[in-house]
């Protein structure tokens, strides 16, 4: 059993790496978009220039930078975090702990997903019906938005700028079921090589870790 979850985690490792192969050079962009767009409004004000659609572009690249950064982030354990309780504890009993963490996470990505979906103008009934089998939350009253509402002077449909949520939402769910197959070979065998913790951007140099 411990060879075939190394196997699975190897293997979501390799995809989950891909993705962020991907996704990295299209942060960088989103940030350096992100910045001229800043430096442009502000020397807007400052010149009494009429640049209004600078703020319109920013009401775009604020989202979608911050959904593309979040499935490398959560993967890497860059979030914001509380991690006293498990550093107290045994490395077996860590990764229980972690485990179930993990598991409410996946639960929380999954109504996530659910809502970015509607939030898209898509009505994801199979998901739903999944999500009020195991936890009783009914979201199947929510009804998908599909209006048109545009972005003003852009003429963007805010639907399309939305697509970036369920996008990564998915990424991070897949990123889950590595971190969770990492957690529960630990459990079984903490000494394993696939069960130690991915490394975070601070210690990607160093030996510890993936």
């Amino acid at each position: 059993m411990i060879g075939a979850l190394s196997a699975v985690i190897a293997s979501l490792r390799r995809l989950n790496r891909a993705v962020e192969r991907a996704l990295n050079p299209v942060i960088a962009i989103l940030i350096a978009l992100m910045l001229v767009m800043v430096v442009l409004t502000v020397t807007a004000r400052l010149t009494a220039l009429n640049a209004p659609w600078t703020e319109k572009i920013q009401l775009i690249l604020l989202p979608t930078l911050a959904f593309a950064v979040a499935p490398v982030a959560y993967r890497r354990g860059a979030n914001v975090a509380l991690d006293l309780l498990s550093g107290l504890l045994t490395p077996r009993m860590a990764h229980v702990h972690q485990l179930a963490m993990h598991a409410g996470i996946l639960l929380l990505l999954l109504v996530g997903l659910d809502l970015t979906l509607r939030k898209v103008g898509v009505d994801p009934a199979p998901l739903s019906a999944a999500i009020n089998a195991l936890t009783g939350l009914d979201l199947s009253a929510i009804r998908p938005f599909r209006a048109p509402i545009k972005i003003p002077m852009l003429n963007i449909e805010w639907r399309s700028v939305y697509m970036v949520m369920p996008a990564s939402v998915a990424l991070m769910i897949l990123a889950n079921a590595e971190l969770l197959l990492r957690h529960l070979l630990g459990v079984l065998d903490p000494d394993a090589p696939s069960a130690q913790r991915v490394r975070s951007f601070e210690d990607v140099t160093s030996a510890a870790g993936e």
